[in-house]
């Protein structure tokens, strides 16, 4: 985030309790994405995750997902909104490339007007 100082750009993390993660671990945690911009929540029962695994049919609860919401959508009570664009660390998962950072972080700019990161398209 460093690396984007866009005003367009929110981040919420939303941490989750894979690989034995508990709400104890999460101000640890939360200092891996320090920037006033970023909102981070605890979601204990996976709510998001399995509102995701509907919404990108990918068999299984959505975690280590990270998602790219154009501005103007949408969340409705209920429902969760189709990413823009996403990308992943989970094994198994087609639907979506795995997480390259350099492409996520062009994808960011892209959408938030901030310089694109060298090398990348």
């Amino acid at each position: 985030m460093e690396k984007n100082p866009s005003r367009n750009l929110a981040v919420y993390v939303v941490w989750v309790p894979e690989l034995g993660a508990q709400p104890k671990h999460v101000p640890d945690a939360a200092t891996l994405v320090r920037d006033p911009r970023a909102r981070h929540y605890w979601d204990g029962d996976e709510v998001v995750g399995k509102a995701y695994n509907g919404v990108l049919g990918i068999g299984r609860i959505a975690w280590d997902s990270y998602f790219i919401f154009d501005p103007g959508k949408l969340w409705d009570a209920g429902s969760v909104p189709t990413p823009d664009f996403w990308m992943h660390q989970m094994s198994k998962v087609r639907q979506a490339p795995m997480l390259s950072p350099k492409v996520f972080a062009a994808q960011v700019a892209q959408r938030t007007g901030a310089a694109q990161p060298a090398g990348v398209r």
